[in-house]
């Protein structure tokens, strides 16, 4: 991370960049990983400098070079052809998550791990849509059903982040002095709690869940 952004923001609010969120399960990525909605953030070098071999990016649209480009629902890969996906603020914004889930358990080898970040307190945000959240208990479900077996679970954000930014987006819908009274409380109290919580467990932002598809028998 060295020389890397500091943090990202959103209106006043403050997060830590990606590298940073994904910080605590990089052991798992390494071999052919498949960034499964990768939007237009390349995160390829940062990928290879921890080891991972070859990044393929996937998304129904990206201006990455080199990104395929296609529905999450129905990829163009053979069964097991990755050791690892990453998919990261993806699974709210698909309309029929079973069957994107399921692709993802197609796609992934036998023994290989998918970490897949969904948010459980965060305000609508589409892209182009926004269909839903997940508890720990919802995202552990998700994947058991179609052949995952949970590995970690991690909260993702802090509570000024859940908070500032869930008060920054009734202020945007409430109007100008809503907006004015609540920019510097959100943009102060975010950049000054920029890393996770991780006491926080019951009510994160987002969950970080890693999977592992069973093994061959």
């Amino acid at each position: 991370m060295s020389g890397g952004p500091r943090f990202t923001r959103s209106g006043p609010v403050h997060f830590q960049p990606l590298e940073r969120e994904l910080a605590p399960v990089t052991r798992y990525f390494r071999g052919r990983l498949l960034n499964a909605g990768c939007g237009d953030r390349d995160i390829g070098a940062w990928l290879a400098a921890l080891g991972v071999a070859e990044v393929t990016s996937y998304d129904i649209a990206s201006t990455l070079p080199g990104a395929v480009i296609g529905p999450l629902e129905k990829m163009p890969f053979e069964d097991s052809s990755f050791d690892t996906i990453l998919c990261n603020a993806v699974l709210e914004h698909v309309e029929k998550v079973d069957e994107v889930v399921a692709e993802l358990a197609r796609v992934l080898r036998p023994g290989g791990h998918a970490v897949i970040a969904v948010p459980f307190l965060q305000p609508y945000h589409e892209c182009p849509s926004d269909f839903r959240r997940y508890t720990e208990d919802g995202l552990v479900a998700l994947g058991a059903k179609a052949g995952l077996a949970t590995v970690e679970v991690n909260p993702v954000h802090s509570a000024a982040q859940t908070i500032g930014w869930i008060l920054w987006a009734i202020a945007e819908e409430k109007g100008r002095l809503m907006r004015a009274l609540v920019w510097p409380l959100v943009f102060v109290w975010t950049r000054l709690s920029l890393a996770t919580d991780k006491k926080i467990v019951r009510n994160a932002n987002t969950y970080q869940i890693v999977f592992r598809r069973h093994e061959a028998s």
